[in-house]
């Protein structure tokens, strides 16, 4: 990683960063802006990210690292810490309780809220700062369990390309675009802040 600052990166916001981008010029562009190496948990990528085809060479080059559990919970007292967080995360977040009938490492459902629930735990465990999501539930994990111990710093897209142009990107806004008009077509307020922000074609430090 050399000097680059570790950000954990959640489904949605590497789905979103790609798909509509249709590749990962967008992605890795925010990433180099923000000086970050992206690191993503085993669950998502290999079970959230399956159908992502963008992903495998990222990681095969090496531009993005996953991390297994065996990376973060190194003893049997780790492994009862993090069941504890899991279940009673899992429930804050789904409202609901775990089904005590299944294994919280191996557990998947679509329609349940688990790779932010494990990436935020590893980004604990590893004192990594930023967990990149555009899931609001990712938020309010991060303030309920993480805000005393190791304050995680949440940043969607939106928050992400913000931060880019206060670092002088050189993206504008006919790079953004496909994604964020797509991404972010539910927030008009966001797309017109964005415009505003990029609606240019020349660098933001010339």
């Amino acid at each position: 990683m050399g000097n680059l600052i570790p950000a954990v990166i959640d489904a949605d916001f590497f789905n979103t960063a790609t798909q509509n981008e249709r590749g990962t010029g967008l992605f890795l562009r925010i990433m180099h802006d923000l000086n970050l190496h992206p690191v993503m948990h085993r669950f998502v990528a290999d079970t959230e990210l399956k159908s992502n085809s963008f992903l495998p060479d990222l990681i095969e080059s090496d531009q993005l690292t996953v991390l297994d559990y065996e990376d973060y919970l190194l003893c049997d007292q780790e492994k009862q810490e993090y069941e504890e967080y899991f279940h009673e995360a899992f429930e804050k977040i789904n409202h609901f309780a775990f089904p005590k009938d299944k294994d919280i490492y191996n557990y998947a459902s679509p329609r349940e809220n688990l790779g932010e629930l494990r990436s935020l735990y590893m980004a604990m465990k590893k004192n990594y700062p930023y967990f990149m999501s555009n899931d609001g539930g990712s938020r309010l994990l991060a303030k309920t369990f993480f805000s005393n111990r190791h304050k995680i710093d949440v940043k969607s897209l939106y928050d992400a390309l913000i931060q880019c142009k206060d670092t002088g990107t050189h993206l504008t806004w006919k790079d953004i675009s496909p994604t964020v008009t797509i991404a972010l077509r539910s927030r008009q307020d966001r797309i017109k802040n964005l415009k505003s922000l990029y609606h240019t074609d020349t660098p933001a430090d010339t």
